[in-house]
């Protein structure tokens, strides 16, 4: 069976959501250029987006999906995942707060998520693969 993770939401991201929300807003009250209010609004609607449609699915053939609003999902097969490491490196990734895995597939850093329940997961993907390698304890 497969399960769904939802990715953590950090205070930043809400952040970035009222922020965006509050701009839209003030440049359409305050009668800005429709050029402004148009890109405005497509931001804070992806935005929002990203928050509703960032998950990572474990599937029960052995997959790990990860999904991020209009982004290319990231598919690899479990078995070739080589470690995971706690981190809350702040570059671009498939995750909505800083409290991140790495997951690695050989020795490359190969993509940086932020699941719900980092236990369960990390738990899940060794059940998929015991050689796995757990970098950091997962608090």
């Amino acid at each position: 069976m497969d399960r769904v993770f939802k990715s953590k939401v950090g205070g930043w991201y809400h952040l970035i959501l009222i922020v965006m929300a509050a701009s839209t807003v003030a440049a359409f009250v305050g009668g800005k250029s429709p050029a402004t209010m148009i890109v405005l609004l497509l931001f804070t609607l992806e935005c929002v987006h990203m928050l509703l449609s960032t998950w990572y699915k474990i599937t029960a053939d052995g997959y790990l999906i990860a999904h991020c609003s209009i982004f290319p999902e990231k598919r690899i097969p479990i078995s070739e995942i080589s470690a995971v490491e706690v981190t809350v490196m702040p570059v671009a990734s498939y995750a909505l707060s800083l409290d991140r895995l790495i997951l690695y597939k050989g020795d490359t850093q190969w993509l940086l998520i932020s699941p719900v329940n980092k236990q369960d997961f990390v738990k899940l993907l060794k059940k998929h693969n015991p050689d796995i390698q757990i970098k950091d304890p997962i608090i």
